[in-house]
């Protein structure tokens, strides 16, 4: 039993590592606190043309059920022309939009935008879409930039 406790201690810190290391991945520190940073997501967001559709509160969600944590926000945004341009053709694509960057602190403090690179998701849908998520790729790390300066 124990050998076994290990082991799936050891693939989840494998796993773990793996996600954290994945090219499709961006972590950028911010120079600022968890709420600033989250107003500075959503003012570089929307001076871009992006609509906010949903913030989901973790830090929030895991208080209804007793557990502490520290700051944890994914925003959802989206571009309602885009979506009227790809999605009547490509259904499917459904599943990539509305996009989404995750706002989350770290143990020691650190404020940290997190998103997966939209490239990643849409090349699976062919060549315009991968061309599409090749340039949001570049305006989600200026989004980025711009939220965690």
């Amino acid at each position: 039993m124990r050998d076994m406790l290990l082991t799936a201690a050891g693939l989840v810190a494998a796993v773990a590592s793996v996600t954290a290391q994945s090219p499709e991945r961006v972590d950028r520190a911010s120079a600022r606190n968890f709420q600033t940073t989250v107003k500075q997501l959503e003012t570089a967001l929307q001076s871009r043309g992006f609509m906010i559709v949903a913030r989901a509160d973790h830090q929030n969600m895991l208080r209804m059920v007793g557990a502490n944590t520290k700051g944890a926000l994914t925003i959802e945004f989206g571009k309602p022309d885009m979506m009227k341009m790809h999605l009547p053709a490509h259904p499917e694509i459904g599943l990539e939009m509305p996009m989404r960057m995750y706002v989350w602190e770290r143990a020691d403090g650190r404020t940290i935008v997190s998103y997966r690179r939209p490239s990643a998701g849409f090349a699976a849908y062919g060549p315009d879409l991968k061309t599409m998520g090749d340039m949001m790729d570049r305006m989600f790390d200026e989004i980025a930039a711009d939220a965690t300066k």
